[in-house]
C-alpha cells in the first residue's frame, strides 16, 4: 500500500484534471455502490467538474463519493455532489485530489527466479453482482423466478422480484438507498404508513406525507397490504449491496408478520444459493512479479479472469513459495491493467489476519526474496 499526497492548489488541481482526467472513465464508489463515470468538463476555477454517469444514484446535494483512476500512479478525486444537470450528467465539487506517492510504506521486491512464487486456486465470482446491474445475470434471473414462485404459493398472489432500475417510483429508491423494509400491513389505514420500528421505513416521513390520500387510493384499488423487501447481497469484502427487491401488493389477504418472516427467510436462502453458484476456482498457476508484506503484483493469462477480475473487489487465493506449503489469503483487488499481449496485470492487497507462525514464515520468505532480488519501482 502506498501513502497518498494531497494536491491542494487550484492550479495543480486544474492541471491534473485537464491533462490527465478529461474524457477519461473513472471508477466511482458511493457507499459500496460502483459505477463508471466520465469526466467531460472542468468548470472555471478548477474546483468543479461535470461528469457523465450511466446509473442515477439517489443522492442529494452534499453527498460525497470517490472517483479513482490508475494512471502512471493511482489517483483519487474526493467529490461532493452539487446538482444533476440532465438524466446522465451531474456537477461535482472536487474537495480533494490525492495521488499515490512513489515511496511505499512496504517496499516491493521483484521476483527474479521464474517459478519461485506463484498464485493458484483463485476463488472468484463468475458474474459480477452489483447494485447497478443493467441486465439481470442468468444466475440471478433463474433464482429470482424460482423464489418468486415459492412466495406466490404462500401469498396466493403474484409478487414481483426484480433488480432496481432507474426511473422507478420513489418508494423503491428509498428501499434501495436505506436498505430498509417497506411494510404497510393495512394499506387502507393511515397509521400503517407510520413506523418507528428499526429496519423499517416510515412511509410518511421518508417517502410521502400525503398518507391519507394513499390510504384512500388503496381502498379504491382494493389493496389490503403492501411489502417491498430489499434483496441484500454481501460481496467478497463483506459489503452489503441492494441488488433487487421483492414487491407484493395483496388484494385477498393481509400480509402478516409471520408471512414477512417467511419471505425474509426465503430471500436469505436465495442469496446463499446465488453466492454458492457464482463462485469458481481457477487452479492454474500464475506468476507473481513482485511482492511485499502487504500485497503483490501478478500476471493473469486466463481469458475468463482477464475479463472478470478488473470488475471484482476481492478474491481468495493461495500464494505458493517454491517447495513450501501454500499461504491462503483473501486479497483486495487494488488495481488491474490489461497489456497489449492480452494478459492482465493485477495488484492485490492482502486482507485478513494471519497466525503468528504464518506471519513469521511469510516474513522469512520476504527476507529471502529481498536478499536475492531487487526492489520494484
Amino acid at each position: 500500500m502506498r501513502p497518498m499526497d494531497q494536491i491542494t492548489g487550484k492550479e495543480q488541481k486544474h492541471h491534473v484534471i485537464l491533462h490527465y482526467l478529461m474524457n477519461q472513465e473513472m471508477k466511482a464508489n458511493w457507499n459500496g455502490q460502483i459505477q463508471t463515470m466520465t469526466v467531460t468538463q472542468e468548470l472555471p476555477g478548477g474546483e468543479e467538474i461535470i461528469v457523465d454517469w450511466s446509473e442515477v444514484w439517489p443522492i442529494g446535494p452534499g453527498s460525497s463519493f470517490i472517483l479513482s483512476k490508475l494512471l502512471a500512479r493511482y489517483l483519487e478525486l474526493h467529490c461532493t455532489f452539487v446538482k444533476q444537470l440532465s438524466p446522465h450528467k451531474i456537477q461535482l465539487h472536487v474537495d480533494k485530489v490525492l495521488i499515490a506517492k512513489k515511496e511505499r510504506l512496504n517496499p516491493r521486491f521483484t521476483i527474479t527466479e521464474e517459478g519461485l512464487v506463484n498464485v493458484t486456486n483463485i476463488v472468484s465470482s463468475k458474474t459480477i453482482i452489483e447494485a447497478n446491474m443493467f441486465n439481470i445475470p442468468t444466475l440471478v434471473r433463474v433464482n429470482f423466478e424460482d423464489y418468486r414462485k415459492r412466495m406466490m404459493i404462500r401469498s396466493g398472489e403474484a409478487g414481483t422480484m426484480d433488480i432496481f432500475k432507474s426511473g422507478m417510483e420513489r418508494k423503491f429508491d428509498v428501499v434501495k438507498s436505506t436498505q430498509k423494509i417497506l411494510f404497510i400491513k393495512d394499506a387502507t389505514s393511515v397509521e400503517s404508513y407510520r413506523s418507528d420500528e428499526e429496519g423499517f421505513i416510515n412511509y410518511e416521513d421518508e417517502i410521502d406525507e400525503q398518507v391519507d390520500k394513499l390510504a384512500m387510493m388503496a381502498r379504491d384499488k382494493k389493496i389490503k397490504s403492501e411489502l417491498i423487501l430489499p434483496i441484500l447481497y454481501k460481496n467478497e469484502l463483506e459489503e452489503i449491496i441492494p441488488i433487487g427487491y421483492y414487491w407484493l401488493q395483496t388484494k385477498e389477504n393481509f400480509i402478516t408478520t409471520d408471512d414477512l418472516t417467511f419471505y425474509q427467510t426465503q430471500i436469505g436462502e436465495m442469496i446463499e444459493r446465488i453466492k454458492d453458484a457464482n463462485l469458481m476456482t481457477t487452479v492454474e498457476r500464475f506468476p507473481v512479479l513482485d511482492l511485499s508484506t502487504t500485497g503483490l503484483k501478478l500476471r493473469i493469462a486466463n481469458s475468463s479472469l482477464v475479463e472478470t477480475l478488473p470488475k471484482q473487489k476481492g478474491i481468495l487465493l493461495e500464494l505458493v513459495f517454491k517447495l513450501q506449503t501454500p499461504f491462503r489469503f483473501f486479497g483486495k483487488i487494488a488495481w488491474a491493467k490489461k497489456e497489449e499481449s492480452g494478459d492482465l496485470l493485477v495488484g492485490v492487497e492482502f486482507s485478513g489476519k494471519r497466525t503468528y507462525a504464518e506471519k513469521v514464515r511469510f516474513e522469512e520468505n520476504i527476507e529471502i526474496i529481498k536478499n536475492s532480488g531487487k526492489s520494484a519501482a
